[in-house]
């Protein structure tokens, strides 16, 4: 069981490596730090949609992680990690709607809209309606996130998952890193899209206690 469980965390860390992938199609050449969403847009579609391709294949690994997830919420903290675990679980349904109607979709319909005639200018508009809805969403999955993550800091903390405190200086060290490494080549190079798979990695965060927990308790059984 503890075997499966690792194999699943390490899937998880997989799909976040997949989706950074995936998020390469839709930012590079692109002005990731324009405040204008229209500069984001104009990707062409066959990037869009072999990001969406690879977004599937990386979601279905995401979920395999948050069961890896999941198991050690429930064995660590008993009945109270069945409620702790369902903001994770709503935080997969936040990524797959930040990559696929965010990343991909709203992409193809602005190219769709250049087509049939619509100025830039008029689909700012609709845009800006359409955001007033989408916001509190958003902001709310992305609190679903960091909620996630304070579960999994206290519990490394804590000790209640076994795991060494300095895991957590590890972890997000090495994630600044990574941020450190990529903002470097974007200097170098003047390619600032490859930014846009920073966010992805972090959810690596997830599934490294996970497997490293569960990688534990698999030596312990043999």
């Amino acid at each position: 069981m503890a075997s499966n469980n690792r194999k699943l965390a390490l899937a998880g860390i997989i799909g976040t490596i997949v989706y950074a992938v995936a998020d390469l199609f839709l930012y590079l050449g692109t002005d990731i730090a324009s405040d204008s969403k229209l500069s984001l847009w104009q990707v062409p579609e066959w990037r869009l949609m072999t990001s969406m391709w690879i977004g599937v294949i990386g979601s279905l690994l995401l979920l395999l992680g948050f069961i890896s997830l999941a198991r050690m919420f429930i064995k660590v903290f008993g009945k109270a990690g069945k409620f702790l675990i369902i903001p994770a679980f709503l935080c997969i349904g936040g990524v797959l709607y930040m990559h696929f109607a965010l990343g991909v979709y709203a992409p193809l319909t602005y190219n769709s809209a250049v087509k049939a005639g619509i100025t830039a200018e008029q689909f700012s508009v609709l845009l800006a309606n359409a955001e007033s809805y989408l916001n509190p969403l958003t902001i709310i999955l992305v609190i679903l996130g960091y909620s996630t993550e304070i579960v999994l800091i206290f519990g490394i903390l804590s000790g209640k998952f076994g795991l060494r405190k300095r895991l957590v200086s590890f972890m997000f060290g090495g994630y600044a890193l990574v941020v450190l490494v990529f903002a470097l080549i974007a200097k170098l190079t003047g390619e600032y899209g490859i930014l846009g798979s920073v966010e992805s990695l972090l959810e690596m965060t997830f599934f490294i206690p996970a497997y490293i927990y569960w990688r534990k308790d698999e030596k312990k059984c043999s």
